[in-house]
């Protein structure tokens, strides 16, 4: 359809018919058209949509959503491995020769990292409402998976940080598009699940942890015996003859992740989102998306092309109306690109702060995400050093101490991912109480962990705290798609993954060139700080939505 026919369908909308004209009621209809003027949604898509939601609650919750559920969870699985997988291997990749040592540069590897999922989140966020969402659902764990095997076989450090950068871009779209997908296909009752898909992010903690354990324990090489003079009259060094551990975990991660692409696309195949089909003016193919959950989930559906059109109808110019003009809501390709560009554009974030409630509630969500941002990796990033440290000062030493360390405080992280499915659900406590409680605690504990004298100590605090940072992460990533305005959604998650991405950035460099950086504590009493602050902050956030069916 042409740009100039896109336009007028829009100007259709603006004027709604006549109650006797459309057969409506006028309480209701007015009630629509004064959300859809609230929202700044076009009547016509919002009727639709309304229709689309029902009949997804109708369809219920079965093995359709299940399905969904475990595909989405790929993409926070491969999130998580990746951001662990800088964590746990720096400190054996900082020991091959020609490679920057630990206190040096080494540790600008995750700030490459990072670069790459600030483009990732913004490109694939983008692009998904131009070329569907289904395209970027099967590329993102594709390119993780090739670049990453093409990480395990980098020459140098530059060629590395390149890898890591393009993995950055191809998961970086993962947890925005992913999670935003999955709550589009939840009946509303349901969606605590998106709390609970988190689990999939600790998950990938612990599978990290364990590829990383198996392989550096057997393939790296002793750094105790770098620069002694060997029996063949070399010098002893940590080069690909013995220090390829490092090497074989990104070769098993990325050959991992075109794994689950492939199952993505060929055992789980995802439908394209029946809200973006509508979008561009394929109601045939949204209903039959719906036929499908209905199907899988061994229910029936009446949905039919009739009753979208019926559902909008009332919204149509009644010029357009008396002549039987069908009510769609077609894009071409540049409206489409026009409508993507539309949702970062000055007036979407004024619509992001339009009231004083509003404005209060976005602006304290972002500074939220910024915050936890830059407290989460100055812990975590580097906590595969930390332990290192604080268990030779605690007469734990070796591979086997450090590793086994890291895979129990990530399997801790998945109790927290369960216990906030459970608290976002109880009416004492909310999505609200439940995310500050969670961070504050989070804080608490690595604050305690800075006073640990024994290695029993270290263990057990680090696994507590990551217990509640799963935990208030699971929150947080459910809690903002469902307060930002429908309309302003995708600006809004766009603001605050950019916030959290960007402050992400700052890790490394506080890490290398700040004196704080320069001792084990120093980082963590930053990110317990950070922690205990933001969560008391999260107690002035104004919205509940628990209990409230997202659009």
């Amino acid at each position: 359809m042409s740009d100039h026919s896109h336009e007028k369908v829009h100007d259709n909308e603006k004027a709604p018919a006549t109650q006797k004209d459309a057969g409506g009621d006028d309480s209701s209809v007015q009630a629509l058209l004064d959300k859809a003027h609230l929202e700044g949604i076009k009547p016509v898509f919002l009727a639709k949509v309304r229709v689309l939601n029902e009949a997804i609650a109708a369809s219920g919750m079965g093995r359709y959503q299940w399905e969904l559920f475990l595909s989405a969870g790929f993409g926070w699985f491969a999130d998580n491995i990746w951001l662990q997988a800088i964590a746990i291997l720096m400190p054996a990749i900082a020991n091959q020769h020609n490679f920057p040592n630990y206190l040096s540069n080494i540790r600008m590897a995750t700030f490459a990292l990072y670069v790459g999922l600030i483009l990732g989140a913004s490109f694939w966020g983008m692009t998904c409402d131009v070329i569907g969402r289904r395209t970027a659902w099967n590329a993102t764990l594709f390119l993780s998976g090739v670049f990453g095997v093409a990480a395990g076989a980098s020459p140098d450090f530059l060629t590395l940080c390149a890898m890591l950068a393009c993995i950055g871009f191809g998961v970086g779209g993962n947890l925005p598009v992913d999670g935003a997908l999955f709550l589009e296909f939840l009946p509303g009752k349901d969606q605590y699940l998106l709390t609970l898909l988190s689990i999939w992010w600790a998950i990938g903690q612990v599978v990290a942890s364990l590829i990383a354990w198996v392989f550096l324990a057997k393939f790296s090489c002793d750094t105790s015996l770098v620069g002694t003079a060997l029996a063949d009259g070399s010098v002893y060094r940590c080069d690909n003859t013995n220090n390829n551990g490092w090497r074989y975990s990104y070769y098993t991660m990325g050959a991992m992740m075109l794994f689950l692409a492939i199952l993505r696309v060929f055992i789980f195949p995802m439908d394209e989102s029946p809200k973006f089909l509508v979008s561009i003016g394929r109601d045939q193919d949204a209903v039959d998306v719906i036929h499908r959950i209905a199907k899988r989930n061994k229910t029936t559906t009446t949905l039919s092309v009739q009753d979208l059109y019926d559902a909008a109808s009332p919204y149509l110019d009644p010029a357009d109306a008396a002549k039987g003009i069908v009510p769609v809501t077609r894009f071409s390709t540049w409206g489409l690109i026009k409508n993507s560009f539309h949702d970062v554009n000055g007036e979407n974030i004024k619509g992001l702060f339009c009231t004083p409630r509003l404005a209060y509630s976005s602006g304290l969500i972002i500074f939220i995400y910024a915050a936890v941002g830059l407290a989460y990796p100055l812990f975590n990033a580097f906590l595969g050093a930390y332990l290192s440290s604080r268990e030779s000062d605690t007469g734990a030493t070796g591979i086997d101490a450090t590793y086994s360390a890291y895979t129990y405080q990530a399997a801790c992280g998945v109790g927290g991912s369960l216990l906030a499915a459970v608290m976002v659900q109880w009416s004492r406590t909310g999505r609200k109480f439940s995310l500050a409680f969670f961070t504050v605690m989070s804080g608490v504990f690595l604050f305690a962990l800075t006073a640990a004298t024994t290695s029993v100590q270290v263990n057990a605090l680090v696994s507590i705290a990551s217990f509640w940072q799963n935990a208030f992460y699971g929150v947080l990533y459910g809690y903002a798609p469902e307060v930002f305005p429908t309309p302003r959604r995708g600006t809004g998650d766009a603001l605050a993954a950019s916030a959290n991405r960007v402050t992400g950035l700052f890790a490394p460099i506080i890490a290398v060139y700040s004196n704080a950086g320069k001792t084990p504590n120093g980082p963590v009493y930053a990110s317990a700080g950070i922690f205990v602050f933001t969560g008391l902050i999260m107690l002035g956030l104004p919205i509940e939505t628990a209990g409230v069916t997202a659009l």
